[in-house]
Formats: structure tokens, C-alpha cells, sequence
């Protein structure tokens, strides 16, 4: 397992990552080096579409200023197609500031997905292939609203038909029924650097994305910090903050609320080559909807992880159908390892009305099957290994946990210790689990026999032995 001194360095280049996004923008307080948008003519009625004014503030204070510069949208409401953020540069969003997104498509470039596989929308805040970038607000803490960016996400949704959307929504937002051809690109995200090193996320809202709202896609050294991030609860896609394929990451002090996942750590194929997550940290983090997640996406590789300190889920109320989700599968797995949770509170875990009324209810659940079936030619089969949950609460759960390895891809070396349902009658399932390097240490209530191929708890007293 990676040891502690290995995550206390990766922790300390976070921290100097940190201070290297910003160090470049913290010292040009000087008006020399900042640019407003409404100077290059954007304006504050959230009717004119500013993609053009506030793209030339941003091209020209690179330009003039290329070792630093800030871009400031002052106070007011500013309609926007996506916009292109360069080096060097702090993004900064005033008290009573917001960029709200354009639901007319052609402001949004089309873009190849990273992937090499088809093509997207290009975010609303996007960067490619730059160095120390910072997009930074004013909010006070998490939850916070003081600035903020919107995706607008209603009609885009509706435009997709994709999801159980209220009709409500679609009839005020979509009054003639459009609807995307197939074959489109996929919808923007809300904030997406792709190939960019040192990168400071601070005190902003993020919400209403068409899709994602923050996708970091390998990058180096990434900091999210004081974030809150918003979505319906209804709908799907809406994933909150989704490193990819990142290496160096800190996500602290955050809040997250939206209809997907809340968190997804993923790791996919980046146009051609396996690009792995490596040495993330998270801590102090509320997620309120959905859930803390891997995959489905591990493709290079999830490795080096800490979440420690974190609040899934609502005490007193059902909000999440799940709490902590490994999801990947045969078409396109990948290692998922040295991976530790730890200080966990989850709330009431349970079948949610509005997207999941009749399943769900797992707290914790280790799969290695999620969505189709596997290919003809499956790629291989996913792998995890050394993972520890400890000191976990749970107020309450239809399930405690399910536990899912595959006969040719046993679940090895994992640890539950000091892990707690407090209330309800839930219960384990346990699959395909190499019992040798599994332990379970004041466990409540207790996980059972594995079943499968990959188990060897042959008499209650062996297990007995291993389940502490």
C-alpha cells in the first residue's frame, strides 16, 4: 500500500501547486495587468451575448501581459458562449458576478473529444494546453453564491431528450420541441481544461451545467478549493467535479449538490494513449447528491488515492441512493489501487424518488459489471486491490455494502475497519473476494461469506479467523 510519507509529499507538490497557480496572478494587483470585460464591451443584462466581448478582454490582456494577467467580470449578469482562457492568466469573478451560458449552440466551437472519439461542444470555460491558469470568486465559504458560473442547463436538457426531464421545464424552455440530430456532439461542460499544468479552481458556484461541470483532463497539478457545485437533483449527467486522467490533485472544502455523480474519479483513454489519475487528495468535502465515485472510465488506471474527513449524504433525510460507488467494467477496465477512505460520515442511503424510486440503497458498493454486458472481445477485466475503509458511519442504509469482484479478477487486499450502519436492518453481499488478503475489523453488522470461484473460507471458523 502506498505508504504515508509517499501521500504527505504528493500532498505538499498539491499545496505548492497551489501557490504556483496563483502566484503569477496574486502579485498584479497593479491596473496595468488587469483587463475588465465591460472595457471591451460586454454588458450586464444577461441578454446580450458577450462571447465576443469577453473572448478580445481575454486574447488582449494575454497578449499585453503574457508573463500574468487578470480578467475581471465585475459585479452583474453576463450571457456567454464559450470562452478560451489562456497562460499565465487569473479568470476572476466579482462579488455579484455571474457568467451565465448561451443556449444558442453556435456559440460554442466544436471540439474533438478528448478520447479521439467523436466530437462535443466546447466548454463555457475552457483551456487547452496552457500553464497556470486560475479561475477564482468571492464566495465566503461552501455553500456559497456570491459569484458564479451557469451553464443554463434547462434547455439544453431539453434539446437532448436524454433524461426524465420535467415537462414543466421543457415547455418554458423549449417551447417548439427541438430536439439534437443524432450524431451531434455531446453538450458542453461547464468548465474543462484539457493538457494544462498548475490549475486553481476557488470560490465560485459552478451549476446548472449542460453536462459536467468541472473536468480537469490531464492535467498536472490541479487545485479545486472552496467550490460549490449545483445541479437538479432529476438530472442525470450533471456530474459535479470529475478529475480525468490527472496527476497531483487537491480538492478540499467543498460542496456538492447536482443530479449525478458528485464525484468521479476517472481515468480515461486520452486520443490514443492510457492516461492514469494518480495521487489525489480530497478532504473536507459535503456531498450531498449523489455520491463519491470511480470510473465507469478507469481505462489507465486509478492510482494513489485519500478521502478523508468527507460527509456523504444528508443525516436526517434521503438524498443519495448511494454514497461510495466503484464502477468499472470488461470493455474498458482498468487498475484501480492503494486507494483509502477514512473520518467518513454517510447519511441516509436509500431509493431516491426522482431519478432511482424502486433500487438503490447501497452505501458502499465494489462492482466490477457496470452498464452492458461485456463485448465479444472484452480488453481485459478491472483490477482492484488495496483499498481500506475506516472509521466510516452510516445513519442508514436499505444496504450496507455490496462487494463484487469477477472469478478472473479477484478483489484483493481490502480492509473495512471501524465501519458502522447505525441504524436499519441492512446487511452485506460479498462476491469473489480473495479471503486471505480481505479483513474486516469491528465491522457492523458483519459482511458474510464471499461467495464465487475466488473464495476459500472453507468452515465458519476460518472466517471467523479473518472477520475480526
Amino acid at each position: 500500500k502506498m505508504s504515508t510519507d509517499m501521500r504527505l509529499c504528493g500532498l505538499a507538490m498539491l499545496l505548492a501547486a497551489s501557490c504556483v497557480s496563483g502566484s503569477s496572478v496574486m502579485s498584479l494587483q497593479s491596473m496595468d495587468a488587469t483587463c475588465t470585460i465591460t472595457d471591451f464591451g460586454a454588458v450586464a443584462d444577461n441578454k446580450t451575448v458577450n462571447t465576443l466581448a469577453i473572448q478580445k478582454a481575454i486574447d488582449h490582456c494575454s497578449e499585453m501581459y503574457p508573463e500574468g494577467s487578470m480578467v475581471v467580470v465585475p459585479a452583474g449578469a453576463y450571457q456567454t458562449g464559450s470562452l478560451l482562457l489562456r497562460s499565465n492568466m487569473r479568470f476572476h469573478i466579482a462579488k455579484g458576478a455571474g457568467i451565465y451560458g448561451s443556449s444558442n449552440e453556435s456559440e460554442y466551437p466544436v471540439v474533438p473529444w478528448v478520447t479521439g472519439e467523436g466530437a462535443c461542444w466546447r466548454a463555457l470555460l475552457s483551456a487547452y494546453n496552457s500553464t497556470n491558469i486560475s479561475v477564482t470568486g468571492e464566495n465566503d465559504g461552501a455553500p456559497g453564491s456570491n459569484s458564479i458560473v451557469d451553464g443554463v442547463g434547462w434547455t439544453w436538457w431539453c434539446y437532448a431528450h436524454s433524461f426524465p426531464i420535467y415537462q414543466d421545464w421543457c415547455n418554458q424552455f423549449n417551447p417548439t420541441n427541438k430536439t439534437f440530430p443524432e450524431g451531434s456532439p455531446l453538450r458542453p461542460k461547464l468548465v474543462e481544461f484539457v493538457n494544462c499544468t498548475n490549475i486553481l479552481l476557488q470560490g465560485f458556484t459552478a451549476q446548472n451545467s449542460a453536462n459536467w461541470h468541472l473536468h480537469p483532463t490531464n492535467c498536472t497539478n490541479v487545485v479545486i478549493r472552496n467550490m460549490t457545485v449545483l445541479a437538479p437533483r432529476a438530472v442525470g449527467n450533471t456530474d459535479g467535479i470529475d478529475p480525468d486522467s490527472c496527476i497531483n490533485v487537491l480538492v478540499e472544502d467543498s460542496h456538492v449538490d447536482v443530479g449525478d455523480d458528485g464525484v468521479s474519479i476517472k481515468s480515461m483513454n486520452v486520443s490514443g494513449e492510457m492516461a492514469p489519475t494518480r495521487n489525489l487528495t480530497m478532504r473536507r468535502m459535503n456531498i450531498l447528491s449523489r455520491n463519491w465515485c470511480v470510473g465507469s472510465g478507469t481505462f489507465g488506471g486509478i492510482y494513489d488515492i485519500l478521502v478523508e474527513d468527507c460527509q456523504i449524504g444528508a443525516e436526517d433525510h434521503i438524498t443519495s441512493p448511494w454514497a461510495i460507488k466503484f464502477k468499472s467494467h470488461r470493455n474498458y477496465p482498468g487498475p484501480m489501487e492503494n486507494i483509502t477512505f477514512r473520518r467518513i460520515r454517510i447519511g441516509m442511503i436509500g431509493p431516491t424518488p426522482w431519478m432511482y424510486p424502486t433500487h438503490g440503497g447501497s452505501a458502499i458498493i465494489i462492482g466490477m459489471t457496470y452498464g452492458h454486458p461485456p463485448s465479444a472481445h472484452p480488453l481485459g477485466h478491472p483490477v482492484f486491490r488495496n483499498v481500506t475503509f475506516e472509521d466510516i458511519t452510516i445513519a442508514s442504509a436499505s444496504s450496507a455494502g455490496a462487494i463484487q469482484g469477477l472469478p478472473a479478477s479477484c478483489i484483493r487486499d481490502v480492509t473495512f475497519k471501524n465501519v458502522t450502519v447505525l441504524n436499519g436492518n441492512s446487511s452485506w453481499s460479498c462476491s469473489d473476494v480473495d479471503a486471505q488478503s480481505f479483513h474486516a475489523i469491528d465491522v457492523h453488522p458483519p459482511i458474510p461469506w464471499c461467495s464465487g470461484q475466488c473464495t476459500n473460507w472453507t468452515s465458519s471458523s476460518e472466517h471467523a479467523a479473518t472477520m475480526v
